[in-house]
């Protein structure tokens, strides 16, 4: 599009027509520019090279939308909606259907009436410059700043017509001195309500000489109708609060002074208390009395008692005697929605007609519709290695309060394929197969010997016992993995009422036992020369027992989508082969027991820079060694790099180790030896170290847009004579760190994102040290090629990569 619309298309413009492509804020010190950015009237044209190519896909769209078609099909589709409804007669379920159906048709066809056909809608409509819009946007920039208390600001605009038809705004800002707050003060008839306000002053968003801020003042209404509808006042509104502003007494200083109103009819406002809760948990059957169990003062009621109080109340913040508070309210109602026992809860309070004594009392009645009793997941998907598409699937159930106590069983199964390099020849692909079942059971409390199930409740725990196997047939090896745990689950969030922030899965108890088979004999005079000291892979491979106590930690602050200004860490600790020390005899078999500690954590950091744009990076570490009388790790447990989610440039798990590069002769059609770098074994470390940057940013409608660069590599602990450069030194790793960079395609499909990352290599640290600044080699066929050897290669993946 670049090359076919290297000129910005004006001819279709009006005579007194101009283009709008730039409007800038400009001299701004404290303000953030994309809130000025925000308040535009009127989105010019997106520039690109000194183009305009989004309002060039816009205008070739056009060239094939015909309005009068469009209006014609919705006719036509209206018509026969009135038509077949006249044909169904008095069959209400067939009229519903009827409607939905032909009203979604309608539906589109008058969005694509309005928004132009999918090209249009890629690109942009022309920004033709209106001065009234521009003149709402100065309103708006005087408000917005007004609002962040620079009261005496000037704010102009200056227009550049270049090129006859392109105009460019400059929106001139000169701040001046904000206006700060040097006196608050309040007005408040209620004693009570006042004696509540100024204990809690300390806690007050408005600070002397803070600069004025409406928006705080905002945060300040609602921090003060949270705290007094925590306090029993359940008939209090927002409404009752007031905030009265007086900038005229002195220069850049702003009096306030927050007033709450008493009701109407009364001097004083309610304090109510609640007298009786009850808990319903099915569904109403009318005419039909239901059972009443109380535990710890709550009444449940059910025709059947299928759920434990025992359990629920651990789930209930709401007890008889306590006055009302919405704080309570809500932490009840997120604690029953984590269960995944019920389909919906809410909790409703209906006064009590005659108040005795100046007491006024709720009944309180918490409300859950149980979820269905079996639920059924199915997945289907393709992976995509070695040019070559793998199909899988799962298939999961799970089965809700197997014993009463909001307890959930699930059961999967799992398959799939993909494909690999041949290790004789890497022109050929060839399949490799995996299968696996699982089972779980979780419960909604810490269980812990001598404990009341008390431990940990206000955070969602959960205890879970896991069970499963897998089966991994490559060209290499077949292997197969038994294994039996038990993790302990819980989260935190920053507030109650927002989404959890923190993850913690503590894993006591986890027992695997692998077996396997090395098929190809190549493949084990690899691992047999690849040797470090008494550390074999060949000895990986063994089979044996994996027993590890684990600590999962994550932090993450972002939603699904990744569009906030967001921290992400994660930490996973392992411990294996302790069984030893703890004395307990594991020897069966003459299994071979692996002794091991490994820790990998991961920060990465979600900057939005406004406009859909954002600046993403990530650095990613880990340790992996045999410890005690351990001398090599299993195999799932050494550390890889390279792949879709980590050195983009390097196909996955082939990148490594730190300078060294494996080598392979082979000969030529003319019967001559030669040597080449050998990228068919997969290249497990010790050491990790990786960095990734990436800049985001909408490109059309639901395309996305990515440029990255990828650093890292893999090392091993210890030296190794039969691969120089392979140990991690302090003195030199930051010399083998591997660079590639590239650009990526992200297509947003709400339900999924699907990636094409085209990465290419820029710096290779196992090639010859004159030869290891490798872009200058870059050939855009290879992107296309399966050969390993390729300079580039093109990853896809399904959601982003971090």
């Amino acid at each position: 599009m670049l090359l076919l619309h290297a000129c910005i298309p004006t001819k279709q413009l009006g005579e007194n027509e101009k283009l709008l492509v730039r409007m800038d804020p400009k001299g701004l010190k404290t303000v953030d520019p994309a809130a000025i950015e925000n308040l535009y009237q009127q989105q010019p044209n997106r520039m690109v090279l000194r183009s305009t190519p989004y309002l060039a896909l816009y205008n070739f769209g056009k060239k094939f939308y015909d309005p009068q078609n469009i209006q014609a099909r919705i006719q036509k589709q209206e018509a026969r909606r009135k038509t077949k409804i006249e044909e169904a007669g008095t069959d209400t379920v067939k009229i519903n259907k009827l409607r939905e159906k032909y009203s979604n048709r309608i539906e589109r066809l008058e969005n694509k009436l309005q928004e132009g056909n999918f090209v249009m809608q890629l690109g942009e409509p022309p920004a033709i410059f209106d001065s009234l819009r521009l003149e709402e946007t100065m309103d708006q920039i005087g408000i917005y700043l007004n609002s962040k208390g620079y009261f005496n600001h000037q704010a102009n605009y200056t227009l550049q017509t270049k090129r006859d038809k392109l105009l460019f705004v400059d929106i001139n800002i000169e701040e001046k001195q904000p206006y700060r707050y040097s006196e608050l003060s309040y007005d408040i008839r209620d004693p009570r309500i006042l004696e509540i306000v100024q204990r809690n002053e300390p806690r007050s968003l408005l600070k002397l000489n803070d600069v004025y801020d409406e928006d705080l003042i905002t945060q300040e209404r609602d921090r003060l109708y949270d705290m007094l509808k925590n306090r029993g006042y359940y008939d209090f509104a927002r409404a009752y609060i007031e905030f009265e502003v007086d900038t005229s007494w002195a220069e850049n200083a702003a009096r306030v002074k927050t007033i709450i109103n008493s009701p109407e009819n009364d001097s004083t406002h309610k304090v109510y208390t609640i007298k009786d809760v009850y808990f319903k948990t099915d569904a109403d059957r009318f005419g039909i009395p239901r059972d009443t169990v109380v535990y710890n003062g709550v009444k449940y009621i059910a025709y059947t008692h299928k759920y434990n109080p025992v359990i629920l109340d651990k789930k209930v913040d709401i007890y008889p005697g306590q006055r009302y508070s919405q704080f309570r309210t809500l932490t009840t109602q997120r604690k029953l929605a984590d269960l995944d026992a019920f389909q919906f809860n809410n909790v409703f309070y209906n006064k009590l007609q005659a108040p005795t004594d100046s007491t006024y009392e709720l009944i309180a009645l918490v409300n859950a519709l149980p979820a269905k009793k079996f639920q059924e997941t199915a997945e289907l998907g393709m992976n995509f290695t070695e040019k070559r598409p793998g199909p899988f699937s799962s298939l999961t159930l799970r089965v809700r309060n197997v014993f009463g106590g909001a307890e959930n069983l699930d059961f999967g199964i799992r398959g799939g394929i993909e494909y690999q390099a041949n290790i004789s020849d890497p022109d050929q692909a060839v399949m490799i197969k995996e299968f696996g079942a699982n089972a779980s059971l979780s419960f909604p409390v810490i269980l812990l010997p001598f404990t009341n199930k008390n431990l940990l409740s206000d955070f969602s725990p959960r205890t879970r016992f896991y069970t499963g196997y897998n089966s991994e047939d490559r060209q290499e090896y077949v292997r197969s993995t038994y294994e039996l745990g038990l993790d302990y689950i819980w989260q935190r969030s920053r507030n109650p009422m927002q989404p959890p922030v923190m993850q913690f899965i503590f894993s006591p108890v986890n027992f695997n036992i692998v077996q396997g088979d090395i098929k190809d004999l190549t493949f084990r005079s690899m691992l047999e020369s690849n040797a470090t000291g008494s550390r074999s892979l060949l000895g990986s491979f063994d089979d044996g027992i994996i027993s590890f106590v684990g600590m999962n930690f994550i932090y993450n602050t972002n939603d699904f989508t990744q569009t906030r200004n967001a921290h992400f860490f994660r930490t996973m600790i392992e411990v294996g082969g302790l069984t030893k020390e703890l004395g307990l005899n594991l020897n069966i078999n003459n299994l071979r027991t692996y002794q091991y500690a490994r820790i990998n954590p991961d920060y990465r950091r979600y900057i939005p820079l406004g406009g859909q744009r954002y600046f993403v990076y990530r650095i990613n570490a880990g340790v992996a060694s045999p410890i005690l009388s351990g001398n090599t790790l299993p195999y799932d447990k050494f550390l890889f790099a390279g792949g879709a989610s980590s050195v983009r440039a390097w196909q996955s798990r082939r990148l490594g180790l730190g300078s060294y590069a494996a080598l392979r002769t082979f000969e030529d059609e003319e019967g001559n030896l030669r040597i080449e770098r050998d990228y068919n074994m997969e290249q497990p470390g010790e050491v990790l170290l990786e960095a990734n940057v990436e800049y985001r940013f909408n490109m059309f409608s639901f395309i996305n847009g990515a440029f990255f660069v990828d650093a890292g590599n893999v090392w091993l602990l210890e030296p190794n004579v039969t691969r120089p450069g392979a140990d991690f030194q302090f003195n030199r790793f930051y010399k083998e760190l591997a660079v590639g960079t590239g650009f990526g395609l992200r297509f947003d499909l709400s339900v999924l994102i699907l990636r094409f990352d085209f990465a290419t290599k820029v710096y290779d640290p196992a090639q010859w040290k004159e030869d290891r600044f490798v872009l200058p080699r870059f050939n855009i066929t290879d992107f296309f090629s399966r050969s390993r050897n390729s300079q580039s290669t093109l990853q896809i993946g399904i959601g982003y990569p971090f």
